[in-house]
Order: structure tokens, then C-alpha cells, then sequence
């Protein structure tokens, strides 16, 4: 994957301020370069990211990573390399620490035609703004009944954050629910594609709750 190409199409893009760069930690890890902090959030873990000033109160966090596995042809082993690439689009101030997540797009090419979770897919995380700020509430003035009761209402509805959301499952024609990354193009095309019409939703209900 050329991700020179991927950098210089999104820089068009988004501005001269976007940057992707490789990570420190690993070198199979390139993330978006930011000024702001945010959380993260996935399933299991929670982990404070950089994120970049997309317009109005909106951030973005953008991460490609990828991992070299041994897949098996025959009595032959051959390396394979899969591509996975997460983004997430927050809101909050410049200053707030804990930024609200919004949603996550991904597309994780794990070269398996028996995955059942569809490739790319949403992940709907916003519900965790106000859980965090009644849990909060509840902890600064001590209210554990409250806390109690917040866990066992939680416990009755499903936890959404968790259902990959297909967006590209194309079932009207009896298409497969996953796709396949052929090239770094096709990765910018998705990227642009989905931003812009992000920023034109976002936009239209932002103003339309915000004023």
C-alpha cells in the first residue's frame, strides 16, 4: 500500500495542516498528526489520541495500520499483508480533554470471505456523552444508588457501540456484505468520498440544533 499517495491526495483534500505520519510505537502504524487531545473509544479499551481541527467544533483522528500475517496455500506458507484503517470524527473545544466521539468509520481487509462483520462499517459510539456525564455527576456528589441504577438500565438495552453497521453491503443487487481494498486509490476515494458527505450532514444538523 503506497501511503505517500494516500497522504498527498488527503492533504489536497483536507489542508495543508493534515499529516500521516508513522508511528513511533510501531512502524506498521501510521496516525494522523493533531494538536488536540481526545479519547479514543473502542469496545474493550480507550486509549488518548492527537486528533486534527476538521471546521466548527469537529476533529478528526485518522489511523492505518497494518499486519503482516502467514496464511497457508497448499503445503506453503506465504506472508500476506492485511490493511486496517479507522476514523473517528469527534466533537468538543479545543481545550476539552474528553471530546465527544461521535462515530467510527472502518474497514478492516482481513482477506477472509467467511468474515461475518461487513467491510467497511460504522460504529455508533455517541451515546457514550451522556453516560459520561451522568457517571460523573453520580461520582462528584456520591450518588451510588444513582450509579446502581444507571448499570442495570444500561444492562436492558443493547449496547450498540457494538454492531458494525455495514456501509457498503449492496444487499438490493445480492452482493456480499464485504470488500476488498484493491489499492491505495480506491482507500482515497473512500476517504474523500465519506468525509464530504459527513461534512455536509454534520454541517446541516449541527446548525439546525446549534443555531
Amino acid at each position: 500500500m503506497d501511503i505517500p499517495i494516500i497522504k498527498k491526495s488527503l492533504r489536497t483534500f483536507l489542508g495543508h495542516s493534515f499529516q500521516l505520519s508513522r508511528s513511533n510505537d510501531n512502524a506498521f502504524v501510521y496516525t494522523i498528526e493533531g494538536k488536540s487531545w481526545a479519547l479514543n473509544r473502542f469496545p474493550n479499551e480507550s486509549k488518548k489520541v492527537k486528533v486534527l481541527e476538521w471546521f466548527d467544533d469537529f476533529w478528526l483522528f485518522l489511523e492505518i495500520r497494518f499486519k503482516v500475517e502467514d496464511k497457508k496455500n497448499g503445503r506453503r506458507k506465504e506472508s500476506q499483508t492485511n490493511t486496517f484503517i479507522s476514523l473517528s470524527v469527534f466533537q468538543g473545544k479545543d481545550s476539552d480533554d474528553e471530546k465527544y466521539q461521535l462515530f467510527r468509520a472502518e474497514w478492516d481487509d482481513h482477506n477472509n470471505p467467511d468474515e461475518k462483520h461487513a467491510q467497511p462499517h460504522w460504529h455508533i459510539t455517541s451515546s457514550q456523552a451522556i453516560e459520561n456525564t451522568l457517571v460523573k455527576y453520580a461520582e462528584e456528589f456520591d450518588q451510588q444508588e444513582f450509579l446502581q441504577m444507571l448499570e442495570s438500565e444500561k444492562q436492558k438495552v443493547l449496547d450498540v457501540k457494538k454492531i458494525h453497521f455495514a456501509m457498503n453491503a449492496d444487499w438490493q443487487t445480492n452482493e456480499t456484505h464485504l470488500h476488498k481494498m484493491d489499492d491505495e486509490q480506491q482507500i482515497v476515494n473512500w476517504l474523500q468520498g465519506m468525509l464530504n458527505y459527513l461534512r455536509i450532514e454534520l454541517e446541516v444538523n449541527f446548525k439546525s440544533q446549534f443555531g
